[in-house]
């Protein structure tokens, strides 16, 4: 157990001074920010021109700052297998004694830690740009969850991303999970519009349940009162973590086979 706990820091460790030598942290945090400002501005709009009751610019806002973790964390942690064939170092990580899995564990923590950033600056724009009142949030509960979806979202991105071992690239993948996002977890609009047979599709997003337990405690909810939806989403988050170890072990044996493991 250490040895692993050893080379996931080792992996994450690594992964953060790379990924900050190439792209400065200020440039990443400007088109964090520039990215959620546009997309919550965007959909701000359309709720008030839409003029629904049941979807108030501040419901969909609320949404959209919980999405923007789907955008960094989903989407990062998806494409980890990309970048190390597109750098060229993921034969080297096959060749290397530790499990591939573990070290794209540890890495994972960088879409981790770019989501959690996200929701920050989502959360600033939330009540500096578009007023929303947190006036009775319960701002503990609210990083806890965000922690918590952080996390769930980074289990089903790494089960994206151990198809993209064989495929050239799981960002077509990525991209579609990530989006489908904002139409049937409830980001915009509440999942009872859906049709029933879509809504299954729904229940079983780490997601849908990551924004009801944002919005209730927006509502000043505690912990306890939104424990439903959070083991919920955990458990989903657990399930895809489960699921991407054997994503992992079954891509990596035939991309070895068929000799994809540096395709790009």
């Amino acid at each position: 157990m250490s040895n692993i706990i050893n080379i996931m820091v080792s992996s994450a460790k690594n992964d953060f001074l790379s990924k900050f030598a190439i792209v400065h942290p200020l440039t990443r945090l400007l088109v964090i920010m520039l990215t959620n400002l546009f997309s919550m501005y965007f959909f701000f709009l359309l709720a008030g021109y839409v003029g629904n009751p049941d979807v108030t610019p501040e419901y969909v806002i609320i949404g959209n700052v919980v999405q923007s973790v789907a955008t960094s964390t989903l989407y990062s942690t998806s494409n980890i297998s990309r970048t190390e064939k597109h750098t060229g170092t993921l034969e080297p990580i096959l060749s290397s004694p530790a499990k591939l899995f573990h070290v794209f564990l540890g890495k994972s923590a960088f879409g981790i830690t770019m989501g959690f950033v996200s929701v920050i600056v989502s959360l600033t724009y939330a009540v500096l740009l578009f007023g929303v009142d947190f006036g009775s949030a319960n701002l503990g509960a609210i990083a806890v969850v965000t922690v918590l979806t952080c996390l769930s979202l980074a289990g089903m991105g790494l089960a994206i991303g151990g198809i993209g071992i064989y495929l050239r690239t799981a960002s077509i993948l990525a991209s579609f999970f990530g989006y489908i996002g904002l139409l049937i977890c409830g980001v915009n609009f509440p999942i009872t519009y859906l049709p029933s047979w879509l809504q299954i599709f729904s229940y079983g997003m780490p997601l849908t349940y990551a924004v009801e337990a944002t919005r209730m405690a927006v509502g000043g909810a505690t912990l306890s009162m939104m424990a439903n939806p959070l083991m919920i989403m955990v458990s989903l988050g657990a399930l895809y973590l489960v699921i991407s170890w054997f994503m992992f072990r079954f891509f990596e044996n035939i991309s070895r086979k068929n000799g994809k493991t540096d395709s790009f």
